[in-house]
């Protein structure tokens, strides 16, 4: 770790295996082998230490956590850089005179891309790519080109490309006004409308009909979800931190085989999947895309239908990786989210995966977390079997078993119960229906006066 001294406090390293001599030899062997793979140097910006973890400032970590999604994306990381100073630089971000040496690293070790672990204005991208003459990406970027490489379903598609416009279309760069012939006066006239002009309003008429593609699949899930309550199956949605392991607990769980890898958002795609509970109830698991600090807004709009399955689910089951260091602060993102959506307001069970690997620190996590904690293993199946049981204590009993008679000249009770239970049996009488059906129970008071 080599420290620069200048008025600003500009800290750079290397990857925490590599010394210099050892990273240059690693580049020009990546160099040969893997000529395709764009090299890329992170930089990230502290204005504050934050909470020290293991000897690591926020800033370090979080650092740490983009170099992550830099490999995940396929991208080959040469160097990281953290700059301490006092406040952004609002035209460079972290001012002219580090950019300047951010471009002569680019030359030096041969890097392609600039990677910034932060949101950048289309002012500091152009302004720094001026300078360094290499592309410049933000953590947003980085994060949508990850989630447009792991969509799979035609709603993650379109989810996935509609935040890319949407951010995207602030950020367009150009001459801006100077190229406009659109406006009146003396200089207007001309060739009419230019490209940086057309790009924009082809980017809006896309965000309006993927909008509108969103909106009618949004009617189908709404119809699948008032299917499974109509069937009166309660929903369990499994939340977390990305890569905290929920699709190998699905799997587990379930006996499922939905795709799951060591590696951030390797799934994102909700997946349902049934899981039988120990007193003979059914209920359904879904498996939600992951959460991860600076989720971008656009991401959580664009993804807020697939989201909604936290806010109509039954229980929650917050998955964390409990072998991380940083699990409190992973465990506080995820909350901040769920409040963000409403989605706080049911049962939650907090499910400490990862048990086999975790250190001492899991224990005290545990001892601070409250009565709804399960210490498992989702890869060895440790500690499933009490989760299993834990949940069916939980799980509210949302539906009693009643005997209904249904005179004809009432001919709306035969609709209710279908509506809000599930038909048992019936059987038809002279004067009406007698029905035995399973009802919600926040459902049984209208029909009281029937009940036999």
């Amino acid at each position: 770790m080599s420290f620069i001294n200048g008025q600003d406090n500009i800290q750079t390293f290397s990857k925490p295996f590599l010394n210099e001599s050892e990273s240059t030899n690693e580049i020009k062997t990546s160099e040969s082998n893997e000529s395709n793979v764009e090299k890329a140097i992170l930089v990230g910006l502290e204005t504050y230490r934050g909470k020290v973890i293991d000897g690591r400032s926020q800033g370090e970590r979080s650092l740490e956590e983009l170099e992550e999604l830099a490999v995940t994306a396929g991208v080959l990381v040469v160097h990281k850089v953290l700059q301490r100073r006092h406040a952004e630089d609002a035209a460079y971000y972290i001012g002219k005179g580090m950019v300047e040496h951010l471009s002569s690293l680019c030359q030096e070790l041969h890097a392609d891309v600039l990677i910034f672990d932060d949101e950048l204005t289309g002012a500091q991208i152009r302004n720094i790519e001026d300078i360094t003459g290499v592309k410049v990406v933000d953590r947003t970027t980085l994060i949508l080109d990850i989630f447009a490489q792991r969509a799979r379903s035609k709603e993650g598609k379109i989810q996935v490309e509609l935040a890319q416009l949407k951010y995207r279309l602030p950020r367009l760069t150009g001459m801006g006004g100077q190229l406009s012939r659109l406006g009146g006066g003396i200089g207007t006239r001309g060739p009419g409308e230019k490209k940086l002009e057309a790009d924009r309003r082809h980017i809006r008429r896309r965000i309006s009909y993927l909008e509108k593609e969103l909106k009618e699949l949004d009617k189908r899930r709404n119809l699948i979800r008032k299917g499974r309550s109509r069937n009166l199956m309660p929903v369990i949605a499994l939340v977390g931190y990305t890569n905290a392991g929920k699709s190998t607990l699905m799997n587990k769980l379930c006996g499922a085989d939905v795709f799951a890898e060591d590696k951030l958002f390797a799934t994102l795609d909700p997946t349902t999947r049934c899981l039988a509970l120990p007193d003979g109830r059914k209920s359904l698991l879904v498996d939600t895309v992951g959460f991860i600090r600076k989720l971008p807004h656009e991401l959580v709009e664009a993804f807020k239908s697939t989201l909604e399955e936290t806010v109509y689910a039954d229980m929650l089951i917050h998955v964390v990786d409990a072998s991380s260091e940083e699990a409190q602060e992973q465990i506080a993102v995820v909350d901040e989210l769920l409040q963000s959506l409403g989605a706080l307001n049911k049962p939650v069970i907090l499910a400490l995966n990862k048990m086999d690997i975790a250190g001492d620190h899991a224990r005290v996590l545990a001892a601070g977390s409250g009565e709804r904690v399960f210490e498992i293993s989702a890869l060895t199946g440790q500690g499933l079997d009490r989760l299993v049981d834990g949940i069916a204590e939980i799980m509210p009993a949302d539906e009693v078993n009643v005997v209904v008679f249904a005179p004809y000249d009432a001919g709306w009770i035969i609709p209710y119960i279908h509506e809000n239970g599930k038909v048992l049996a019936q059987e038809f009488t002279d004067s009406g229906v007698k029905v035995n059906a399973l009802l919600k129970t926040s459902k049984i008071e209208r029909i009281g006066d029937y009940i036999i």
